[in-house]
């Protein structure tokens, strides 16, 4: 009678593993949800063995381990992860490479050449001549520059004292009026204040004229006379006492000689009138 009553609550068992392992088919067939909680149940029957008189009876009941998924009624969401890419910008900033040209200002050398200074003094001035146009100052170096009028010439003085006639060169009175613009007269000046003024005859060479060994009055000679300043007396410079410039009457020969008051020495300057 025991045998019998186990046997019967093991076939229930078997049927309640079955039932519970068919719904958990179904329910998994049917897109259930998983269950966030899965509890497996194992029915183990225990086998028990009966002994009636000499008769071993084992009753053996089957163990059968049925893996019992139990789904809770919570409902299982899967939420499909929203994967959000945040595609990576990346900003390359180009390199910006300056590369400042060098400059090179190469100074180009001044070369100051002073330019050499020649000072040249001034001649001295031996002659000023003033005219109409003008007043020159002539050098010594002026006058001989110049057309030069040779010739003889002598005088006597107050006292009838003759100095004989010798060779002297210079410059027309003529000439030197002409640089200034010409005129009827000139006045020679000495430097010592002493002025004779001469005519325009005298300056063409009317003027007395004597006879050098007698000191007699002649008329007439060879040649003309003319009126000079002398720079120079027989081949030489003019004494100091008497020059450098001198008032002379000279003619191309040795055949005359004037008045000594108008043999002017020492001349500077002479007054175109």
């Amino acid at each position: 009678m025991r045998v019998g009553l186990r046997g019967r609550q093991g076939s229930g068992l078997i049927l309640i593993a079955l039932v519970v392992t068919v719904l958990g088919i179904l329910l998994v067939g049917c897109g259930a949800e998983e269950s966030s909680t899965s509890t497996s149940v194992t029915a183990v029957v225990s086998s028990e063995t009966t002994t009636s008189g000499d008769a071993t009876t084992a009753a053996s009941s089957t163990t059968t381990s049925i893996a019992l998924t139990t789904t809770t009624g919570a409902a299982t969401s899967t939420t499909a992860p929203s994967t959000t890419t945040t595609a990576k910008t990346t900003t390359t900033a180009k390199t910006t490479t300056t590369t400042a040209k060098a400059t090179t200002t190469t100074a180009k050398p001044t070369t100051t050449t002073a330019k050499p200074t020649t000072t040249t003094a001034k001649a001295k001035t031996v002659l000023t001549v003033s005219g109409p146009s003008g007043t020159k100052e002539l050098s010594m170096a002026n006058l001989k520059a110049m057309s030069a009028t040779s010739g003889y010439g002598g005088w006597k003085n107050q006292l009838g004292n003759i100095t004989a006639p010798v060779s002297w060169k210079g410059v027309s009175v003529r000439a030197l009026m002409e640089l200034v613009g010409g005129g009827d007269s000139a006045t020679i000046v000495a430097s010592d204040g002493y002025q004779r003024t001469l005519s325009g005859g005298e300056l063409s060479g009317d003027t007395a004229m004597y006879d050098p060994a007698t000191g007699e009055t002649i008329s007439s000679i060879s040649g003309s006379l003319r009126t000079i300043i002398a720079y120079a007396m027989g081949g030489g410079a003019i004494g100091s006492g008497e020059g450098p410039l001198r008032l002379a009457f000279v003619s191309p020969q040795k055949d005359q000689v004037t008045d000594g008051n108008r043999w002017v020495k020492m001349v500077v300057s002479i007054r175109v009138n």
